[in-house]
């Protein structure tokens, strides 16, 4: 296993401008890497396509749905009990559905995706990987990545042959040293190496 640095960018022209820039800075070419990595979610691992079974987010939603619909269920038959004297036992019933639908709409949307921390996934982009050989390599890389506006830089240990990332798993979640992109879970400028 050998430690490398990876780094999404925007587009091709930038990653080569990158693995250009990381040339100058040492690097030899038997040692860098550049790819196309599609958006999450859409590696093609599963038979039916893409990488996961479910959407993470919509985790908790089904007993979310449950809760609701009881509660609702509660909620709508004392409204309709209310309404007996004026309406009938219809009320009762009518009061129960809809509070039962209402219920469950609320408490399973409500509860998708939760306040689970969903581990951050790498943007879509074309990523420069870089086989660093120390400490010193490795900071080399991040700050060469930073400079030119990697949208994530991330660390990895893996297997590098033939000048490639040989065993690179696009759904494995990475271990972030700095991101920049919207919305993500670490939306940090800079962590740096630790």
């Amino acid at each position: 296993m050998t430690q490398i640095v990876a780094g999404v960018f925007d587009d091709e022209q930038t990653a080569t401008s990158v693995a250009h820039q990381l040339r100058s800075a040492g690097f030899e070419a038997a040692n860098l890497d550049q790819f196309s990595l599609r958006p999450p979610g859409q590696h093609q691992g599963l038979p039916a396509g893409g990488d996961e079974p479910v959407d993470p987010k919509a985790k908790g939603g089904d007993t979310a749905a449950v809760k609701g619909a009881a509660i609702g269920t509660a909620v709508g038959a004392a409204a309709g009990l209310a309404a007996t004297p004026f309406l009938g036992p219809i009320a009762v019933a009518g009061g129960a559905a809809a509070g039962a639908y209402a219920g469950s709409l609320a408490g399973g949307v409500g509860g998708m995706g939760g306040d689970q921390a969903a581990p951050q996934r790498r943007p879509a982009g074309v990523m420069v990987a870089v086989n660093a050989e120390s400490p010193e390599d490795e900071n080399r890389a991040v700050g060469v990545m930073h400079d030119h506006g990697a949208r994530m830089i991330e660390r990895a240990e893996g297997a590098w042959r033939n000048g490639k990332w040989a065993d690179f798993d696009p759904v494995r979640p990475p271990d972030v040293v700095e991101s920049n992109v919207a919305g993500s879970a670490d939306n940090t400028p800079s962590r740096g190496m630790q």
